[in-house]
């Protein structure tokens, strides 16, 4: 989806003559989620192909490989998508939402929907561990308690385990920081446990990679994002 937007905009940009009277040429590396191929194409985006710009970067792994590259050759880096704060760099400019914008507004709402104890999900790397720290401040801020918080690495695809202790706990509410497709996996199987209809979830992160067009309808309704 971010590649069709950077589609439809330069197509509407050349289609009204360009930038400073020239068009704009796009190009599209594909890294895989794969961090060696983004700096791999980082490096080739500076290097042979003289980018003026890179758009680039899904997680925040992805970005912190890419923007020591593009700082390197002096080269304009824009992040698009939320990530976790805290980066200042000149050269790199990151335009999505931070978790002081989005969390602090879901987790007062979401405690005040269905109660103020919370178990936090999350994946394990900065943006994860970064926003789980968030989600707990705000939470402590309404009064409320986080009961536990457990952090799964990207490629985790079994999550039986903690469903189970998430039973045992019994949060009011289960927040959701994963990211990914793997992760992905974890929707169904609370799904098919049947505990969408026992504990209410809310999530950053749901959406972000295509998790609403995955899974189906049954599986993702209700989860307040």
């Amino acid at each position: 989806p971010m590649i069709a937007c950077l589609d439809f905009a330069v197509s509407e940009v050349n289609a009204a003559g360009g930038l400073l009277g020239r068009p704009i040429e796009l190009i599209n590396y594909d890294p895989q989620s794969n961090i060696q191929l983004y700096t791999q194409y980082a490096t080739q985006a500076a290097t042979r192909d003289r980018a003026a710009v890179v758009h680039g970067g899904i997680t925040s792994a992805s970005r912190e490989a890419i923007r020591p590259i593009l700082r390197r050759y002096n080269t304009l880096y824009f992040y698009n998508t939320q990530y976790e704060g805290g980066v200042c760099d000149r050269n790199c400019f990151c335009t999505g939402s931070t978790p002081a914008q989005n969390v602090q507004k879901l987790i007062p709402y979401v405690m005040q929907k269905w109660g103020k104890k919370l178990y936090i999900i999350a994946a394990d790397y900065n943006y994860g561990q970064i926003t789980s720290k968030w989600v707990t401040k705000y939470c402590r801020d309404a009064g409320g308690q986080v009961v536990a918080a457990d952090f799964f690495p990207l490629d985790v695809t079994d999550f039986g385990p903690t469903i189970q202790k998430i039973q045992a706990a019994k949060p009011d509410v289960l927040v959701s920081v994963l990211v990914g497709g793997a992760h992905v996996a974890f929707y169904r199987q609370w799904a098919a446990a049947g505990m969408k209809q026992r504990i209410p979830m809310a999530s950053t992160t749901f959406g972000g990679g295509n998790e609403s067009l995955l899974l189906s309808p049954d599986e993702g309704n209700g989860i307040v994002c």
